[in-house]
């Protein structure tokens, strides 16, 4: 059974692509739970699957008000899962830097 992990990262405003877990070769990553918190300021919020070129969404976007956020609890199956041997990052639009903490496990 694939064990579970947990990532993090501060993502600042207006990031394109920004790293929350780098890629492991020949597995995907399926996200089991999420917790974003924007700052001062409200700031929208996408997760995307990357190749090695520009990422591609996996995600609606989240709209997280200021100093407010988002919390997608516990799912056996996943809430999304990035491509084959791709990492998962984040996409913000202009507001504030968003702490993004994710549960993950990684599968064939």
């Amino acid at each position: 059974m694939a064990q579970n992990k947990v990532a993090f990262a501060n993502i600042a405003a207006g990031t394109t692509d920004g790293a929350v877990v780098t890629a492991v070769s020949g597995v995907k990553l399926v996200i089991t739970q999420v917790a974003i918190m924007a700052g001062g300021t409200a700031t929208d919020v996408t997760f995307n699957t990357k190749p090695s070129g520009a990422g591609t969404a996996i995600s609606c976007k989240f709209a997280c008000g200021a100093n407010g956020g988002v919390v997608l609890p516990h799912s056996k199956p996943g809430w999304f899962a990035t491509a084959d041997g791709e990492g998962l990052t984040v996409t913000t639009g202009a507001g504030s830097t968003v702490g993004v903490l994710v549960r993950y496990r990684t599968e064939p």
